[in-house]
């Protein structure tokens, strides 16, 4: 009897260690998640086995199952205070949660029990880092150090603390270090390499990128880094090579095989990430980040018919996945769907709420409807969370050009060229700031600059010829707009620029021939009908202007432009009717867009609507554009109409002082002085308009309200 009792209480402790046995067998081959069905049966067979416990948190660390292992930890450290790897390993977890003074607490428990426990001094160096003792971490990890000097890790943290606070030499000083005492450490060379690639010591990071290359036949991150740095000194052919390499020796490896798309998308060859990833989504089917890769490929070349297609099946296999909300909201922008753009960027910012691309992407469809407030403060999130973003420092920097904040408009520019010193759309946005305070050759000078850094930049190549027009320079820029039309003659864009000069020289067949080749190349060129209009009604062929505006309706139905542009025709004609419809539909599309606002609040004031509504779009287009003088005019003539002429008259005042030349304004001003009964001022108001233009159709009123108030003492 004595002998079964014995057998049956340590059977269960022998099946669980066989458990754990087995799970550490499978742990050491890489399969985690079979490790863990082992340790997870030796626990349930032996629940105070601290070791049991133990095995179970390190699997679950590896399957990234951080509350798993927290769990198991907890119970392992508890079940055997004194092991010191669980309770290290407890501290590195809770450092990982913020949790740095029970990290802390967990390494000084193992330092008591053993002073000489190198790893304890690490994680309590660590934790000192994060909590800002500089002194007290760096003695803690040359502690680790002095104890261990064959451990790598322990100087490289030591290096990223002297760095944090502006001590380069002595980072370099204990990166040294570490490559003197470990020279075959493949790891120490990639330190030492990774540091001099941050300090842009490129010849001396290549060197010990090389030397842990050799040292690692198969290690993939230097030879990533390797890539990098003949990318950044114009050896192009080199890292392409040394990627195409890289697929061979890491076959497996997603960073090493995805590496050469994405090497080719981020220096411009398109068309050869786009080959690159249709070969990869067929060798490697189950890497769904392939497959976003080449979405947003697809987008970059403008194919966004096949792009819907491949985003609309990764959502319905994964309709959660960030990357995938931003893409399809790329999708919708392109497809000028910005209100669903909208919507698919907020679901993004719901999965991901620190995606600086999602804040960015989110500006550009808000700022495509109007809403430049709330534009700007999406741009401005994403520059918070990723000030190196130059994309959104740019698109901020132009937001105040626009709303005036010239020098807030330089200081971010220069943050961006300051990160990204060959952006050509910082050199753009300084450039119009800097003209708009009335330099223009120092504005000139850097459209030249971003011509430098990018010859085909459109936004570049548009100041210019903005420029140069208003100089009567236009010649100039149609010459370089030209060359660079023959050597990428399938650029829509340049076609359309080419169209804009062609225009202003007034030569229209040159210009219509032009802008119809950009339609051609790319139906859905922004303002491309807007212009075809505008050369059918200088030709005087005004039906055939309102149905190419109207194509354009059709093709960009979120382009407020072309809604506008044949509105204000339709005033022209007189349509009161049809103009109110086309306003209201632009209105709509850009709620806070201060001219469309003002246009019909004119409509409604003077050709039927409600005079209420009238006076909201008027304080609307007065607030987005406070230095307006048809902003002043259209509230000022809403307060005559609402029977309030007493706030009319300084606005009106307002409009007359800063386009004194108006006629429109001078007879509404003339108005409300006589609301006013400032009888004489109001004459006066009238008969200057009636001197500037005997053409303007306030002609008639004019002089019928001159013969009323000459009846009037």
């Amino acid at each position: 009897m004595l002998i079964m009792l014995t057998s049956c209480t340590t059977d269960p402790d022998r099946r669980a260690l066989g458990y754990v046995h087995s799970g550490e067998q499978y742990f050491k081959a890489g399969k985690f998640q079979e490790a863990a069905i082992e340790f997870r049966n030796a626990v349930q067979i032996a629940p105070r086995s601290a070791e049991a416990h133990y095995q179970l948190a390190r699997a679950y660390r590896s399957l990234k199952n951080s509350d798993g292992a927290l769990r198991e930890l907890t119970e392992a450290t508890t079940l055997n205070p004194a092991d010191s790897h669980a309770q290290l390993d407890f501290a590195d977890l809770l450092i990982g949660r913020g949790q740095v003074e029970n990290a802390r607490s967990a390494a000084e428990k193992v330092l008591q029990a053993d002073p000489n426990n190198a790893r304890a001094h690490a994680v309590l160096g660590e934790a000192y880092g994060l909590t800002h003792h500089v002194p007290y971490a760096i003695q803690e990890f040359q502690k680790a150090i002095d104890l261990d000097p064959a451990k790598v890790e322990y100087y490289t943290a030591l290096a990223v603390v002297h760095l944090a606070v502006g001590q380069p030499s002595a980072a370099e000083t204990v990166n040294r270090k570490a490559v003197d005492a470990n020279p075959k450490s493949f790891q120490a060379h990639l330190s030492l390499g990774q540091f001099y690639l941050l300090q842009g010591k490129l010849g001396a990071a290549e060197a010990e990128l090389r030397n842990a290359s050799y040292l690692d036949a198969r290690a993939v991150p230097p030879r990533l880094l390797l890539a990098r740095i003949c990318t950044l000194t114009g050896r192009r052919t080199d890292a392409e090579k040394i990627l195409e390499e890289l697929k061979k020796i890491a076959p497996d490896d997603p960073q090493a095989y995805q590496a050469l798309g994405l090497f080719y998308a981020s220096i411009g060859n398109k068309e050869a990430a786009l080959t690159e990833f249709r070969s990869l989504t067929s060798s490697k089917p189950k890497d769904a980040s392939v497959k976003l890769h080449l979405l947003e490929v697809l987008i970059d070349l403008k194919r966004i018919q096949e792009a819907d297609a491949i985003s609309r099946e990764i959502l319905h296999s994964n309709a959660g996945n960030p990357q995938a909300l931003l893409l399809s909201g790329r999708i919708l922008l392109a497809q000028g769907k910005y209100t669903d753009a909208v919507s698919a960027f907020q679901q993004n910012l719901n999965a991901a709420p620190k995606s600086a691309g999602g804040y960015y992407f989110l500006g550009i469809a808000q700022q495509a409807l109007g809403s430049l407030d709330l534009a700007k403060s999406s741009f401005a999130r994403a520059h918070e969370l990723d000030p190196g973003m130059t994309e959104a420092t740019v698109a901020l920097a132009n937001l105040d050009v626009k709303g005036g904040d010239q020098d807030e408009a330089i200081r971010l520019s220069d943050s961006a060229l300051k990160r990204s010193p060959d952006s050509a759309s910082a050199y753009v946005v300084r450039a119009r700031a800097v003209l708009a305070k009335g330099n223009v050759r120092q504005g000139e000078a850097l459209l030249h600059d971003a011509l430098k850094r990018d010859p085909s930049s459109r936004s570049a190549l548009a100041a210019l010829l903005k420029l140069y027009m208003s100089q009567s320079r236009t010649a100039e820029a149609m010459r370089r707009i030209t060359e660079l039309v023959q050597r990428d003659p399938n650029n829509a864009g340049l076609h359309f620029l080419l169209a804009v000069g062609y225009f202003s020289l007034k030569d229209l067949v040159k210009s219509e021939a032009s802008i119809r080749r950009a339609i051609a190349l790319d139906a859905n060129t922004t303002d491309a009908y807007t212009l075809l209009a505008n050369i059918d009604f200088a030709n005087g062929a005004t039906e055939q202007a309102k149905r190419d505006l109207q194509t354009g309706i059709d093709m960009q139905p979120s382009n407020s432009a072309n809604y506008i542009a044949l509105g204000a025709q339709y005033e022209r004609e007189g349509k009161w009717d049809e103009a109110k419809r086309l306003f209201e539909r632009a209105h709509a599309i850009a709620p806070n867009a201060p001219l469309v606002a003002a246009e019909l609040a004119y409509l409604y004031i003077d050709h039927g609507g409600d005079v209420n509504v009238a006076l909201s779009l008027a304080e609307t287009a007065k607030l987005n554009a406070p230095d307006s003088p048809a902003a002043a005019d259209v509230l000022g003539w809403a307060y005559v109409k609402l029977g309030s002429p007493g706030p009319a008259v300084p606005q009106l005042e307002e409009a007359v002082q800063k386009y004194p030349k108006n006629v429109m304004y001078r007879y509404h001003l003339g108005m409300a002085y006589v609301a006013t009964r400032r009888f004489d001022a109001a004459r006066m108001s009238l008969e200057t308009a009636l001197k500037q233009d005997l053409a303007s159709p306030f002609v008639p009123r004019l002089r019928a309200e001159l013969q009323r108030l000459s009846t009037m003492r």
